[in-house]
């Protein structure tokens, strides 16, 4: 049996959590062991104070080939399906939700529940040349780890009914244009790319990220008289954060 801890690396370094998937040899497919532990790495990110960013990645030149197909077979049971997909849909949820910088970077293949998962990132990187598709109805099964609520609002209907429906695979570089990611970048420069977004980001007011970053999120449920009564709460209390008044000083400084 496979060692369960080891199909999830964590490497912590100058406030870096990377997150590697860890099944090279079947393109790390996620098995439902996965799914609890990157759960709880997340949680104990979110928690770590020495946590502020994460990056998502896969070992072996590719990103996440899906889920596993023990993990198809264990859904049909009903008992197992429940226990399984309330651990996933915790999981993405505090994924999606959680209040640091997350860099998802897709190198290879990013199929299905894998690709869907980096989606979850604030910021997704990928090679240009790396594969994305989201297989589900080829195989009769519906779209899902959030692909139904992510896709139409990345890359609106059209095109996700042509990802979702069609599956049709794309490129790293393609997906940069229809909007599905945030940047593609020669394979050789993937992990250049995202030292040089963190390097951006370090720079950023991590508490005026967390907010705005809650506020986006919140926009895709609420009408615009909801956002700005979110925004009149929200903004007093930023201008009397330190980091406020520490920024404002060093530009007068300038």
């Amino acid at each position: 049996m496979e060692d369960q801890e080891k199909q999830i690396l964590v490497d912590k370094r100058d406030g870096v959590w990377t997150i590697t998937l860890n099944r090279p040899q079947v393109l790390n497919a996620l098995t439902v062991e996965m799914f609890g532990l990157l759960r709880d790495v997340i949680v104990e990110a979110s928690e770590e104070e020495e946590a502020h960013f994460i990056v998502l990645k896969g070992a072996g030149g590719n990103f996440c080939s899906g889920a596993d197909l023990s993990v198809l077979g264990s859904l049909k049971e009903e008992r197992q399906a429940h226990e399984a997909l309330t651990v996933i849909n915790d999981l993405l949820t505090r994924l999606h939700q959680m209040p640091k910088p997350v860099i998802a970077a897709i190198d290879g293949v990013a199929v299905g529940a894998g690709l869907n998962l980096a989606l979850h990132a604030d910021f997704v990187l990928a090679a240009k040349s790396a594969r994305l598709q989201e297989p589900f109805v080829q195989i009769g099964l519906t779209t899902d780890f959030g692909g139904t609520y992510l896709l139409p609002r990345l890359v609106g209907l059209a095109q996700a009914k042509r990802l979702a429906l069609l599956a049709d695979p794309i490129s790293g570089e393609e997906a940069e244009q229809i909007g599905l990611i945030y940047k593609a970048v020669p394979a050789d420069l993937l992990g250049q790319e995202v030292e040089n977004l963190l390097r951006r980001l370090r720079q950023l007011p991590k508490k005026a990220y967390s907010v705005t970053k809650e506020g986006l999120n919140q926009s895709l449920q609420h009408d615009l008289g909801h956002m700005l009564a979110w925004e009149k709460e929200q903004q007093p209390a930023l201008l009397q954060h330190p980091e406020f008044a520490a920024l404002i000083r060093a530009k007068m400084k300038r």
